[in-house]
């Protein structure tokens, strides 16, 4: 497998000596839990570092070095033990496990990297959790007996997914006993095994705690601010339950931000530093059971920042369970393949309040803020009308008319198990995860195929790699799925130039260096910026953050270019903490782009103002120094009006890129609505009288041929103008900060 180019050069010999352990002794340099989505990705990088670690920048393999590279990965074989309560109220987090280790070449083990999968808001818990020791981070434990086999939960099994090409090992018992030994599933209150030193997260910690918080606030049917999982204390809050039948299990228990204290321990959270590592897109993944037609679109209703009267909101309806679960729901706005197919009634999948890909989706989709009560007060909760049992909790629901949600915890579980559960173990069932190929892995087929948004492509492979309209999962079975699979090397184009509406941000907490006591370039900063630096060229889950061409130890890749970034971000608000989207970040050199954020060096230090508040559901800014279409978002007025003898409509700007002033467009195709419909591709007009044009284009108003189908024109609609078959593009303007706070989608 083709990796890095080159990495630590400068750094690597005086780096393994800092970091050597001491005899019998192993160095965990990364212990992560989180997101469930990250964890393939998180655990690659870490394998990734072990590859430099062993001297071996480019092609990797197993036995570099001195040293042996060696991995085992397992389902449900770990947990997380937050041992904060006296009274071991607080359960073990079980989850999917990833270590990878260096053994020299006695057998000795003696650097160790590993990740937990559990979900967002227990890993910013799990990390932040100050035990009653003084020590930061819940420990990190092994529940299984030393030889369980390899459970692949990282790749295919002959380890082509890995860095170092090789597949998983047996769990070693030098490898259990680092981790203190074999502890019972579920045993609370034993303090044994590695503390947690990052948080794996796809949502700002703030937003984090506030899924926490309105997760065990009493039940309110109303709002659904308060979702009613209450448990035994303030700070510690009923399980949630998958209906997945893997005895998986989310509880909210409550933790302290950085520098504050932790509401159980009282003791003080170490400052840390929240570092973003790329962006990624939300994608409704939908097992269509080999149906000649089935659904390639979904409504959501939601037009940023702007409502009006009537509006609806049909995704969100669906995954409530208000309408009928079915292939025919108005979710789907007879958008198929083919022609409109026999009624099916399916299962929706519905993801754990404490999720991060649960948030996002929410907050962006389902409950946006900018939005009246319509949507403000929506929720995929709503019908959850008792958590403290079946069939709410574990969730296992009828729809109004047909079909079923049930819930699922982790991505996995979405994904889910032929002939078993989830996405790919029920035909006519969907779902939705933060895509990547490593995610999406099992998904391979013609049974299986993602959903536009509003007509948005939240992927945009060329279509020769998606069915050729068919909209198949795109599925890479080489060593490497890199960039150049798009075109252009553009990845995700539509989440780089703002117009899909469901990602977010992944982000690390880790607790930084100082100059005293430098960072460990393979612990968690070191692993962050690989993460980023190599995704383009390995497996092209995500946009970077910010990329350099190589790893460099400054924010700003050393006064080099930084080959990609990001040009979009949310506009964050107060929650908890004062919101600021940070420092504009230096464009990308591939594409021009930049956004705001927090820009982080190798030693954790943080350049300009970091960003702070939360920004789940938070407007869309950008994009930012690309070139890319006009679109925005415009009024189209259901009457026509006359102008010198021309019948017209009037389409009125409203947000986004305003118009092209003048005559170039007179004659172009403005598409307004879903792109999928030609009911709403329009013609210019110019409104010609006697050879000149009456009705040009301003930068605000223009007129096209056909009047709104709609009842209510005040309803915003999103646009793009194609002209001979060429959509027109601008080159947009770079970020600069402090960038607009306080708005939500």
């Amino acid at each position: 497998m083709t990796r890095f180019k080159s990495l630590f050069a400068a750094a690597v010999a005086s780096a393994i000596v800092a970091v050597a352990p001491a005899a019998s002794a192993q160095t965990f340099h990364f212990v992560g839990a989180g997101s469930s989505a990250q964890f393939t990705m998180a655990a690659v990088a870490t394998d990734e570092a072990a590859c430099i670690m062993t001297g071996q920048p480019g092609t990797c393999s197993s036995t570099g070095g001195t040293s042996t590279i060696l991995h085992w990965t397992a389902k449900n074989a770990a947990q997380a033990a937050d041992n904060r309560d006296s009274l071991n109220r607080i359960l073990p987090e079980v989850g999917n496990i990833s270590i990878v280790w260096l053994q020299n070449g006695g057998g000795t083990i003696t650097d160790v990297w590993a990740v937990l999968s559990v979900d967002s808001t227990v890993g910013v818990r799990t990390f932040s959790a100050v035990q009653p020791s003084g020590v930061q981070g819940a420990y990190l434990q092994i529940v299984v007996p030393a030889n369980t086999p390899s459970g692949d939960a990282v790749g295919p099994a002959n380890g082509s997914l890995w860095p170092d090409n090789t597949a998983d090992v047996a769990l070693p018992a030098n490898v259990l006993a680092a981790f203190g030994g074999e502890v019972t599933s579920g045993q609370a209150g034993v303090n044994v095994g590695p503390q947690i030193n990052v948080g794996l997260t796809d949502i700002r910690p703030e937003d984090a705690a506030a899924a926490t918080k309105r997760s065990m606030t009493a039940l309110n049917t109303t709002t659904w601010a308060g979702l009613g999982y209450v448990g035994p204390t303030a700070d510690i809050g009923a399980g949630i339950f998958t209906d997945q039948n893997t005895g998986t299990v989310a509880t909210p228990i409550q933790f302290g931000l950085s520098g504050k204290e932790d509401p159980i321990s009282k003791k003080t959270v170490a400052a840390y530093t929240t570092i973003p590592i790329g962006a990624a897109p939300v994608v409704f993944i939908y097992n269509n059971a080999g149906d000649a037609s089935y659904p390639i679109d979904a409504v959501t209703g939601v037009t940023p920042d702007a409502h009006e009267t009537g509006q609806t909101y049909p995704l969100a309806d669906l995954f409530n369970g208000t309408t009928a679960c079915t292939n025919l729901n108005p979710a789907f706005d007879a958008f198929y393949t083919g022609a409109t197919p026999a009624a099916r009634n399916i299962t929706v999948f519905l993801r754990e309040p404490l999720s991060g890909t649960m948030n996002t989706t929410e907050f962006s989709l389902f409950r946006s803020d900018g939005q009246d009560a319509a949507n403000l007060y929506n929720s995929q909760e709503v019908g959850v009308i008792n958590p403290t049992r079946s069939p709410y909790n574990p969730l296992g629901l009828a729809c109004k008319s047909g079909g079923t949600r049930e819930r699922a915890i982790g991505t996995g579980e979405v994904v889910g198990k032929a002939a078993t559960y989830g996405v790919l173990g029920n035909p006519g069932s969907l779902g939705y995860i933060f895509w990547g190929f490593s995610n999406a892995g099992k998904l391979a087929g013609t049974s299986f195929n993602y959903l536009t948004l509003d007509g948005v492509d939240p992927i945009g492979l060329p279509a020769t790699l998606t069915g050729n309209g068919k909209q198949n999962l795109p599925n890479c079975t080489t060593a490497t799925c890199p960039a150049t699979l798009w075109t252009g090397s553009n990845t995700f184009p539509n989440l780089r130039n703002g117009t899909y509406k469901a990602w977010s941000i992944y982000r690390w907490l880790a607790v930084p260096g100082t100059d005293s006591n430098p960072a460990d370039p393979y612990g968690p900063i070191g692993v962050a910026q690989l993460a980023q630096d190599y995704v383009d060229l390995d497996v092209t889950d995500f946009v970077p953050f910010q990329a350099c061409p190589s790893f460099d130890t400054a924010a700003v890749c050393s006064g080099n270019t930084n080959y990609d970034g990001l040009s979009v971000y949310h506009s964050h608000f107060t929650q908890t903490n004062p919101a600021s989207n940070g420092s504009a970040t230096t464009a990308s050199g591939n594409f021009g782009g930049n956004t705001l954020g927090t820009q982080v060096d190798q030693n954790g230090a943080v350049t300009g103002t970091a960003e702070s508040g939360g920004d789940e559901g938070g407007l869309i800014e950008g994009p930012f120094g690309i070139t890319a279409p006009y679109a925005g978002y415009v009024e189209w007025h259901n009457a026509t009006e006359t102008h010198d003898d021309a019948t017209v409509a009037e389409v009125q700007w409203k947000q986004g890129s305003k118009f092209a002033a003048g005559a170039g467009w007179v004659g172009c195709t403005i598409n307004l609505g879903n792109p999928n419909s030609p009911t709403y591709s329009q013609t210019i007009a110019g409104c010609p009288e006697k050879g000149v044009n009456k009705c040009n284009p301003t930068t605000t108003i223009l007129y096209v041929g056909g009047a709104n189908p709609a009842a209510t024109e005040t309803i915003e609609v999103p646009y793009t103008v194609s002209c001979g078959g060429t959509v027109q593009e601008q080159t947009y303007p770079a970020a600069t900060a402090p960038g607009v706070t306080a708005k939500k989608q």
